[in-house]
C-alpha cells in the first residue's frame, strides 16, 4: 500500500450501515443483517479471490456495542482450511503517517488463514477488527498487533501479528470499489518475540525478505523463529 498505488483523496463514506438486498449479494452468500453501501461490492471483490464456501456472518464484542461483518471462506486457499476477511472495516478512517511528515488515507480490510479444524486465526482476526473499531488501530503492512495469537492459544510460539500484503490471494492488494474508494486487503503473519523485534531494527520489506528466505510455514504457529 503506497501513495503510488492510491488515490490521493480520502475516501468518504456514507456514515452508518443500510439495509441491502440479498440479491446485492454474490450467490450463495447469506445476506447479514445490513452493511455499508459498498458492503456488497467488498463482499464479490473478496469471494472471487479467495474462492472456497463463502458466508458473511456480523460479530459483536462483548458488550455488544460494536459489530464488525466477516466473511468466512470454507475450503479456501485449499480444501480443508478456511480463510477470514472482514468486509466492513473499510469504513473506519485509516491514516499513515508519511516520511514527509504528511498522512495518508488508505482503506483497508484484514484477512487471515487457519488451519484444518482451528478457528484460533478466526477469533484473531475478530479480536483485531475490534481494536481497530474500538482503539484506532493503524492497518498497514509491517505494523504489528501485539500479543493477539496468544490470547487464543496459550502455547504458540508466534505470539503477534504483522500484517502483510495479502500473498494468499494477490487480487486483493488494491481494488476499485468506487469511482473515489479503493480498498486494500491485509493478511495476518503470526511472528515470534524475536521476529517481532528484529522487525522494528530494520523494516517491512527487509522483514518480508527474511521471511522468504527461510521459507516460514505463515499458518504455523508453534513454529521456531527465524531469528
Amino acid at each position: 500500500m503506497s501513495k503510488d498505488d492510491h488515490i490521493s483523496d480520502a475516501a468518504r463514506l456514507p456514515g452508518g450501515p443500510a439495509p441491502i438486498s440479498p440479491q446485492e449479494l454474490p450467490e450463495d452468500v447469506a445476506s447479514p443483517e445490513e452493511l455499508p453501501p459498498t458492503g456488497p461490492a467488498v463482499v464479490t471483490a473478496a469471494v472471487k479471490a479467495i474462492g472456497g464456501d463463502p458466508e458473511v456472518e456480523g460479530m459483536v464484542d462483548a458488550v455488544g456495542k460494536t459489530r464488525v461483518d466477516v466473511l468466512t471462506c470454507h475450503n479456501a486457499p485449499v480444501p480443508g482450511w478456511t480463510t477470514w476477511s472482514t468486509v466492513t472495516l473499510h469504513t473506519q478512517p485509516n491514516e499513515l503517517p508519511m516520511a514527509s511528515g504528511e498522512s495518508l488515507e488508505i482503506r483497508a480490510e484484514l484477512m487471515a488463514v487457519g488451519l484444518p479444524d482451528s478457528d484460533v486465526m478466526g477469533k484473531v482476526l475478530g479480536s483485531c477488527a475490534f481494536a481497530v473499531l474500538q482503539d484506532h488501530w493503524m492497518m498497514a503492512p509491517g505494523v504489528v498487533f501485539g500479543d493477539v495469537v496468544s490470547l487464543y492459544d496459550p502455547q504458540t510460539t508466534t505470539p503477534h501479528i504483522v500484517w502483510c500484503h495479502p500473498f494468499t490471494a494477490t487480487e486483493l492488494g488494491a481494488v476499485d470499489i468506487e469511482d473515489d474508494l479503493t480498498v486494500h486487503w491485509l493478511v495476518a503473519m503470526p511472528i515470534t518475540e524475536a521476529e517481532r523485534q528484529w522487525l522494528e531494527a530494520h523494516d517491512y520489506d527487509a522483514f518480508a525478505n527474511l521471511l522468504d528466505e527461510h521459507e516460514v510455514t505463515y499458518s504455523d504457529l508453534r513454529r521456531k523463529s527465524v531469528v
